[in-house]
């Protein structure tokens, strides 16, 4: 005899454990091996194409444990310790990695490895090297443009650390663990500041702290599913309108409630770095110490630099600087499907699959 509690027979108890019990196997799948992605964007075309659908294999870098949890598919959560296991293989110069956008780590960015930790990388025309050496143009990547922005041109966007434009930038070294910043002889207090916070340290000035989870970033993505969904059933462009309003929205408030708090983004006092550096030096702490204090910092993390195989429509580290491998996830398996563009196409690369490389 099925007895009742709250309404629900023993039975139904049985079947809810059940589901409960598929959905948390589900989930951590999800977190630890194996993720499903669409592409959006056009940054990695002709390798990855818009609209294709990645099967991410997560444990090719090291499984790691969910960081956060939450409500699916939704920002309500919180942070929770995690670890890393060991990895199956180094991202190398050439890999196309998946990894968390570092101004919105709810972002999932798929894009190719060109340097790794301690790499000296420099682009010349939109020529790449990477430690002296030409780094080879994939086969499948494009330029939109004919010709290549002049050294002498200012690049738009370019992120502060780096000299020059989206075609050319001056030789830098990849941040990596045990890299030393000496804080007397900083220029660029923009990128340094942001690389002390995606290494994990309390940074402020005054009553000032720092983030690099940009409400900009967060803003892009409002919606998006939505939107999407409803442009199927209305006029596009009064979709487009009301979702822009919706994000300009949603960017102004989460911007007011960070200055509530006292929260900043480091590129928010570009003028200040430029214009009074001394004014930063003998104000800014790191983990409540002034760093005319401390001299130097050593860098804990490895960082790695990538680029989209798009050259001219890629949003990449040219723009916002440095990924931390704690923000490394994995690699494309196996593009399935190109959802947007029925019926698609099946594009599988079996030696990729079997070897648990990359999408070449």
């Amino acid at each position: 005899m099925n007895k009742k509690f709250l309404g629900i027979t023993n039975k139904g108890w049985y079947e809810l454990r059940v589901l409960l019990t598929l959905i948390i196997i589900a989930f951590t799948i999800k977190s630890t091996l194996i993720e499903i992605y669409i592409v959006p964007t056009g940054s990695m075309e002709n390798t990855i194409m818009t609209g294709d659908m990645l099967v991410g294999n997560k444990f090719v870098y090291g499984m790691r444990t969910p960081p956060w949890i939450g409500l699916p598919y939704s920002r309500i959560g919180f942070e929770v310790p995690w670890i890393r296991f060991p990895k199956y293989k180094e991202v190398q110069s050439g890999d196309v990695t998946i990894f968390e956008f570092p101004r919105d780590p709810f972002q999932k960015y798929v894009k190719r490895c060109i340097g790794t930790p301690g790499d000296l990388i420099g682009i010349e025309n939109g020529d790449i090297y990477v430690n002296q050496v030409n780094f080879p143009f994939p086969v499948e990547a494009k330029y939109l443009h004919e010709f290549r922005q002049q050294p002498t041109e200012k690049g738009t966007g370019v992120f502060s650390k780096f000299d020059g434009n989206k075609d050319n930038i001056s030789p830098f070294t990849v941040p990596y663990k045990g890299m030393e910043i000496a804080f007397n002889d900083v220029e660029d207090w923009n990128s340094v500041i942001t690389l002390l916070v995606q290494d994990g340290n309390e940074v402020t000035i005054s009553d000032k702290s720092f983030t690099v989870i940009d409400p900009q970033e967060i803003g892009r993505t409002r919606g998006f599913l939505k939107y999407m969904l409803m442009g199927v059933f209305m006029d596009k462009a009064k979709v487009r309108r009301l979702q822009n309003e919706d994000r300009i929205s949603h960017i102004q408030n989460l911007i007011s409630v960070n200055r509530k708090n006292g929260i900043y983004n480091p590129w928010d006092f570009r003028d200040v770095y430029k214009n009074h550096p001394q004014d930063i030096y003998n104000n800014l702490k790191v983990n409540g110490e002034f760093v005319k204090d401390l001299k130097d910092y050593e860098i804990k993390h490895d960082y790695y630099f990538f680029m989209g195989d798009n050259r001219d429509n890629s949003y990449d580290s040219r723009f916002w600087g440095f990924v931390p491998d704690y923000q490394i996830l994995g690699t494309p398996l196996v593009s399935i499907i190109n959802v947007f563009n029925l019926p698609g196409v099946f594009r599988l690369n079996f030696n990729d699959f079997l070897r648990f490389e990359y999408i070449k």
